[in-house]
């Protein structure tokens, strides 16, 4: 079994690189893969966020930056654990893509493997949860950046298929694990710091209501917290006027 799914993750990785490759696409996908570019536009958009923009946006920043402190750390234990060379590092009549051009693999001795799984792919999950977590409906706008650095990792000969669903589901663990904690947090801190903006956000994320007016929505199970924090809220007020 383990044997038919190596085979299946060579032959769509083949299939991707190779067979599916021209000119155009390799100028675009190491564009898109290039995170020494996206680093400085990145953080100048998350510290304008941070400076002028409202809580929502406020908010995405400060979760995704959470998400991806706790990713890195878990992605490099497992790439220290697994030690996973590289596809063009390990075998051959691999293209080795960058914005730089072009080179066929050339399989050799690897001190440190960091194949699987892929930081790109699960930074960019991780963001995509928390878009949609926070703004709805655009969550479906970020997924398809997930999907276009996916195929990136892969068709540049960094990542094998494998890798890039390891990775997706690692994000999908640790993305929403840092929004059940950090919402925990938040409705047990929440009032002592800051009561008046604990009153509007409960439940810390934007109200169904307002992701209505603003013509988004979220899934059924953040709707039911939001319901739950909200009755919870509301008891409190009662006991309060009660003890008055």
């Amino acid at each position: 079994m383990l044997s038919l799914l190596h085979q299946a993750d060579l032959r769509l990785l083949y299939l991707v690189n190779s067979d599916g490759s021209n000119p155009f696409l390799d100028g675009f996908m190491a564009f898109v893969t290039d995170f020494g570019f996206w680093r400085w536009p990145i953080m100048a958009a998350a510290a304008a966020l941070l400076i002028r923009g409202g809580y929502r946006a406020r908010l995405l920043v400060v979760l995704t930056l959470v998400a991806v402190l706790v990713g890195e750390g878990i992605n490099g234990t497992i790439k220290h654990l697994t030690n996973r060379p590289r596809p063009h590092e390990q075998l051959a009549n691999i293209r080795h893509v960058d914005r730089g051009g072009v080179q066929m693999s050339t399989p050799g001795p690897v001190e440190k493997g960091r194949s699987l799984p892929s930081s790109h792919v699960a930074n960019n999950a991780a963001f995509a949860v928390l878009v949609g977590a926070i703004y709805g409906r655009w969550g479906r706008v970020a997924w398809l950046g997930v999907l276009v650095v996916a195929y990136s990792r892969i068709y540049i000969g960094s990542h094998y298929p494998s890798d890039v669903l390891v990775s997706l589901a690692l994000a999908l663990s640790y993305s929403n694990a840092t929004l059940w904690v950090t919402r925990r947090l938040w409705r047990a801190l929440g009032p002592k710091w800051t009561a008046r903006l604990y009153r509007r956000y409960p439940d810390l994320l934007p109200t169904q209501t307002e992701l209505g007016s603003a013509g988004l929505s979220r899934s059924g199970v953040t709707i039911q917290f939001e319901q739950e924090a909200t009755e919870r809220t509301e008891a409190s007020a009662r006991g309060s006027e009660f003890k008055v």
